[in-house]
């Protein structure tokens, strides 16, 4: 199957002036054109910013029969919406209007936007979210308190430790509408929803933390050496 539809999307790109137009770096995001399908996914061109482990990467995706852009942090992704297209030329326009924003956006500080107004104060003010230490148990503090990085359906992610190599995280997340707090982790890439961070305020997300995160974070590392086995 994956052979089939990208056969078909090849032909379609080898017409599509768009890819000749995208510049070689933007913001220092380098451009590859490498392609590569992934199951129901055929990415081809993304936009890399390795120090910062910041993508942004063209896609087809054939369980949608459409064109899309998807965000990479960390080991975090996410399609954003307004890059859904059926039609290549349609998606073509979007990227050259708006793909220099995005890729702006995606490495700026999140926690000047009007959606964390809210708790934009508390989080400046939390010290254990200052005191939060660069190494655990094997994982890097790639997302600080201070320097939340926005996704998307309004949520923010504010904590998250990775194992690059690995690519396990622990996350903390913000949800703007819903006002909370909420937790998810990856192993070997793959997301788990976890309860045990829902809090409504950042009292009640620390003390949660203090009872789970290093748990969570060794539980992350057990999964990822037995599926690896």
């Amino acid at each position: 199957m994956a052979e089939e539809f990208t056969e078909q999307i090849d032909a379609a790109l080898a017409e599509w002036m768009v890819l000749d137009k995208l510049p070689a770096e933007i913001e220092g995001f380098v451009l590859s054109k490498e392609r590569q399908a992934s199951e129901a996914q055929y990415d081809f061109f993304r936009y890399d910013h390795v120090q910062e482990h910041r993508a942004v990467v063209g896609f087809y995706d054939a369980s949608t029969t459409s064109y899309k852009l998807r965000v990479e942090i960390g080991v975090v992704s996410f399609a954003l919406p307004s890059f859904i297209h059926g039609d290549l030329d349609a998606f073509g326009q979007e990227l050259m209007r708006y793909l220099p924003r995005v890729i702006k956006e995606i490495h700026a500080n999140a926690l000047t936007t009007q959606e964390l107004l809210p708790v934009r104060e508390s989080i400046e003010a939390w010290i254990y979210g200052k005191a939060l230490p660069e190494e655990m148990e094997g994982y890097t503090l790639f997302i600080h308190p201070l320097a939340p990085a926005e996704l998307t359906n309004g949520s923010f992610l504010i904590i998250d430790y990775v194992d690059f190599a690995r690519k396990n995280d622990v996350g903390i997340y913000y949800n703007c509408y819903r006002n909370e707090f909420f937790g998810e982790y990856h192993v070997n890439g793959m997301p788990y929803v976890s309860y045990s961070f829902d809090a409504s305020d950042l009292e009640e997300l620390e003390q949660r933390l203090k009872l789970h995160l290093v748990r969570y974070l060794r539980m992350a590392r057990t999964q990822s050496d037995l599926e690896r086995k």
